[in-house]
């Protein structure tokens, strides 16, 4: 079985490519082999934001942020998705998540 830094960088070289459908399923094949890895509900979350599907996208960057809630760039990924599918307030609310995590950081 393929180390979970092997898939993950079969995946991110699908998505550098623009291989975005070889991409989703290596980042699939990345979650059901190593669910506890949080990179791969994260790239899954791009490459579908990349494909144009927003709700799989969310759903997927959801996962990641149950994962770690404390991570602010997770709610930057979930922001961007939020303002591509024009839903503005959820959007400005998980960049200010995002930002609160980021200050939060920086204090401590």
């Amino acid at each position: 079985m393929p180390s979970k830094e092997e898939l993950y960088d079969q995946a991110l070289t699908h998505f550098g490519n623009d291989e975005l459908d070889d991409a989703v399923a290596a980042f699939i094949e990345l979650i059901e082999q190593y669910p506890d890895y949080i990179d791969g509900p994260i790239g899954l979350g791009h490459a579908y934001e990349r494909q144009g599907k927003y709700d799989e996208a969310i759903q997927a960057i959801k996962k990641a942020i149950e994962m770690d809630p404390s991570d602010p760039l997770v709610y930057t990924s979930l922001s961007v998705c939020y303002q591509r599918k024009g839903m503005i307030q959820e959007a400005e609310d998980a960049m200010a998540k995002s930002q609160e995590l980021q200050m939060a950081s920086n204090l401590s």
